[in-house]
C-alpha cells in the first residue's frame, strides 16, 4: 500500500481514513470508489478485501453499536499494556498485579473526570434508577466513562414523577 500513497495520495488517504469514518454510507462509498479505481491492483484489491473481511472489528461506524468500556482504538490498548508492562513481568505477585490494575484505573478515570469537566457537560443526578443499575452492574472505570455519556444523550432533566403522574 505505501507504493499507491506516491500513485494516488487522494485515494491512498481515503483508504487509511476508513477505521475513523463513523457514517455507515460514507465507508461503503469510500469502499466502492475504491474498488472501481483503475489506479489498484489486484493484489492491492486483494489485500482490501480481506481486511474488509474484519471490518466490523476495526471500523468505527461499525463499532459505535458495540458497547467497549471506553476503549475503542488500538493505540489506547496498547498504551493500558506499557502500563503493565512497567510494572508486572512474570515474577510479579497476584497482590502486586491488582494494585496495578488498581493504579491504572484510578488514573484513567481521573484523567477522563477532567477531560469531562473541560468540555463543561452538563451532569445528571446520580440517583436515577438507570444510573444506580449500571453503577452496580460494573465497574467503577466503566461506569465513569458511561455516565457523562449517559448525561449527553439525555436532552430532558431527569425528576421523580408522583403517583399518577404523566
Amino acid at each position: 500500500m505505501s507504493k499507491f500513497k506516491g500513485v494516488n495520495a487522494d485515494l491512498y488517504n481515503r483508504i487509511i481514513s476508513l477505521p475513523f469514518v463513523s457514517s455507515l454510507e460514507k465507508f461503503e462509498k469510500i469502499v466502492k470508489d475504491v474498488k472501481k479505481d483503475e489506479n489498484i491492483s489486484n493484489k492491492q484489491k486483494n489485500y482490501i478485501e480481506l481486511k474488509l473481511k474484519t471490518k466490523k472489528m476495526w471500523g468505527k461506524c461499525f463499532l459505535k453499536t458495540s458497547f467497549l468500556g471506553g476503549v475503542s482504538t488500538t493505540s489506547r490498548v496498547e498504551a493500558l499494556h506499557a502500563k503493565q508492562k512497567k510494572v508486572m513481568n512474570s515474577n510479579t505477585g497476584l497482590q502486586k498485579i491488582f494494585h496495578c490494575f488498581r493504579a491504572i484505573e484510578r488514573s484513567e478515570i481521573s484523567k477522563f473526570n477532567e477531560e469531562y469537566l473541560r468540555h463543561g457537560k452538563g451532569a445528571i443526578s446520580e440517583d436515577v434508577d438507570s444510573l444506580k443499575e449500571l453503577k452496580a452492574s460494573y465497574p467503577d472505570y466503566v461506569y465513569r466513562k458511561i455516565y457523562p455519556k449517559f448525561c449527553k444523550g439525555l436532552n430532558y432533566k431527569h425528576k421523580l414523577l408522583g403517583i399518577n403522574s404523566w
